[in-house]
């Protein structure tokens, strides 16, 4: 499952990968466009809000899961247009992806292919879809997309936004690879109810309100966490940090209602990098999404 597999080994029959198929998720899918193609042949990209897909032609594997509250039409040409230029690498601004699909294809000469879906819904049932498939994919694939969750080629470094002016490219001999270049971590274990003391397969700590008394307890180490509202039991938000005590204190200080959330730990069995703890926070919005169509109240819009 890695681009480095035997160029002499076969393929997996494209046509019969579920993931690139035209009813993906329940989603009425265009058919997939060269990012070369000639603007008649382009025109089969919706001109409304929604979600994209890219992979690289002849391969088994995507790139990359997107969204946009602009026209997938604008969203896409701007990006396959910002890729044109071979010689530099993309600025991080205005496509986060950008860097990462250019080094790719810099380095494996990868040509990209996107297929788009419309969605035109609020940004946590949009940005929640796109959690969605992303957790789908890791099921399916059984790793991640190779340029979502901030996951890079491991012998480049990434361009900054264009204020910060420093722009990334391929990594010299003496240099170590990129950490974002690691590998992906297993999905995990679909199991348990959300919220639950086993929910996807994560022991959890007891679920106690946010405060700085309880918060301080909770062990400076790399984990994940939700919050949940105290009368309906529902979770509000979920995140991930390298240090999940400082990341509950910074939710505690924030002004809540005069009951405030409740809130659930898991800390991770050993250090893992940043691209890891996204992917598994993904895994929960994911299933979030599954059960109840939309991402937690808090998760991308009003955030607490």
């Amino acid at each position: 499952m890695s681009p480095d597999t035997d160029p002499l080994q076969p393929l997996t029959d494209i046509w019969n990968i579920n993931y690139f198929k035209s009813d993906w998720c329940n989603l009425t899918w265009s058919p997939w466009v060269p990012f070369s193609a000639a603007k008649a042949e382009y025109r089969a990209i919706p001109k409304e809000p929604g979600l994209y897909r890219i992979r690289p032609a002849g391969k088994d594997f995507l790139m990359y899961i997107g969204e946009t509250r602009r026209t997938l039409h604008e969203r896409l040409n701007e990006l396959r247009q910002t890729l044109k230029r071979t010689d530099l690498m993309p600025w991080n601004d205005p496509h986060t992806a950008a860097p990462s699909l250019w080094a790719w294809q810099n380095a494996e000469e990868y040509e990209y292919e996107c297929s788009a879906t419309p969605l035109d819904a609020s940004q946590n049932v949009r940005r929640g879809m796109e959690s969605y498939l992303l957790y789908r994919y890791r099921q399916e694939y059984g790793e991640s997309t190779l340029c979502n969750f901030g996951r890079f080629h491991k012998r480049y470094r990434k361009s900054t936004n264009r204020k910060d002016d420093k722009r990334g490219g391929k990594l010299e001999e003496i240099h170590s690879d990129n950490p974002a270049g690691g590998p992906s971590i297993a999905p995990l274990l679909v199991a348990g109810s959300h919220g639950g003391v086993g929910w996807m397969g994560l022991a959890w700590s007891e679920r106690k309100p946010l405060d700085m008394e309880n918060v301080r307890s909770v062990p400076p180490e790399a984990g994940l966490y939700f919050l949940t509202d105290v009368e309906s039991q529902e979770i509000t938000y979920i995140g991930q940090s390298n240090n999940c005590q400082n990341r509950l204190l910074d939710h505690s200080r924030k002004s809540w209602d005069e009951k405030g959330p409740h809130f659930s730990y898991y800390l991770m069995q050993k250090p893992v990098p940043l691209h890891n703890l996204k992917e598994l926070e993904n895994d929960l919005i994911g299933n979030y999404f599954e059960v109840f169509r939309t991402a937690p109240v808090y998760q991308f819009g009003n955030q607490r």
